[in-house]
């Protein structure tokens, strides 16, 4: 890994999260479009983007962990209050649980379907994590779709917090990550 400046996450870190970015916004964008396919059961090809981008954040998830681990934080100049710091834990721990239990349940759901998540577009099939089970799929299908709803607002709440710190308090925070 990239040793980051004194001013920067490392390279990896930012990669990774602007990566993740991406892989969110695609997931969503071909979730909508996958919703109007009619593929005569089948997954169709938005669909399987969405796996994909599900796929993504997962592994990308891991390495920004791995690299948030190893690497030491840049400090935010100048320093937050308590209230801040506390505020951006939380927020923080949110968005990460998301990027974790979104494709999780994603996974869960087309298991509990008696289907395997298959890599797209080379039809290689990741092991099972359940078995089939209707009830239970239906319950992770709407579990997965609610908690995407609420990520949209914790997705706002960091964006607009970035954009605080940027403009109004005209500290690095976002530059940290740039």
């Amino acid at each position: 890994m990239h040793a980051p400046s004194r001013n920067r996450y490392s390279a990896t870190v930012r990669w990774a999260h602007w990566l993740t970015v991406l892989a969110v916004v695609a997931a969503y964008l071909l979730v909508e479009v996958g919703d109007d396919e009619d593929h005569g059961g089948a997954v169709g090809p938005a669909m399987q983007g969405h796996y994909l981008a599900g796929l993504a954040v997962l592994a990308l998830l891991a390495v920004r962990v791995l690299g948030m681990a190893l690497g030491p934080r840049p400090p935010i100049v100048p320093a937050p209050g308590h209230i801040s710091v506390l505020a951006a834990r939380i927020t923080h721990l949110a968005l990460y649980l998301f990027l974790l239990a979104q494709p999780v349940l994603g996974i869960l759901a087309v298991n509990y379907a008696g289907e395997a998540v298959t890599l797209p577009w080379s039809g290689t099939p990741l092991p099972a994590l359940v078995h089939a089970d209707p009830g239970a799929r239906e319950f992770v299908e709407e579990l997965h779709e609610s908690l995407g709803e609420i990520f949209y607002w914790v997705i706002g709440l960091h964006v607009v917090a970035a954009l605080w710190h940027h403009f109004i308090k005209r500290d690095n925070t976002l530059r940290r990550m740039l």
